[in-house]
């Protein structure tokens, strides 16, 4: 039976995401646009500075306007092979937008950039669910739940769920 959607799309973005320092905005006038102006600037001027595409990409997905996060992902992609945060990040809003072969190849990636980190062990499970490839899931979901001492309480206990 697959899992309630809306419980563990929250634990995913809560976990998955890494936390920015500025607060979620909605819209693009008033304090959002003030944050993210000088982020398009930079990241459109020079794609291969992916910590400022990460801000930004972020600050988009906090307003949950995915799309926007994932093209400044893209533009910065080809910079960022090496960057198991960027690729987990990538995995997380290719979910949000409904491409899960896409979600699960860029979980893979972070996962063998960084195998030791929990977090990209739940996104992959997350994605074959998606896909619907059980059997799959359940088997990413049992690597993060080697990997527990790594994730959030949350996410632990959805690994756990999730892996039987």
């Amino acid at each position: 039976m697959p899992p309630t959607k809306s419980v563990t799309s929250i634990a995913l973005m809560s976990a998955l995401a890494c936390c920015v320092s500025a607060p979620a905005f909605s819209g693009a006038t008033g304090p959002f646009a003030d944050i993210t102006a000088p982020l398009e600037i930079v990241a459109e001027r020079d794609p291969s500075r992916i910590a400022a595409a990460m801000r930004l990409a972020r600050l988009h997905a906090e307003a949950r306007d995915w799309n926007a996060a994932w093209r400044v992902l893209e533009r910065s992609l080809p910079h960022a092979t090496k960057d198991a945060e960027y690729q987990g990040l990538s995995g997380t809003v290719l979910r949000q937008l409904k491409r899960p072969p896409e979600a699960s190849a860029a979980y893979r990636r972070a996962i063998a950039l960084q195998p030791a980190e929990g977090r990209w062990w739940v996104g992959l499970g997350m994605s074959l669910e998606d896909e619907g490839r059980w059997r799959d899931a359940r088997e990413a979901f049992r690597g993060a739940e080697e990997r527990a001492q790594t994730l959030p309480p949350e996410l632990r206990r959805l690994a756990e769920r999730r892996a039987r």
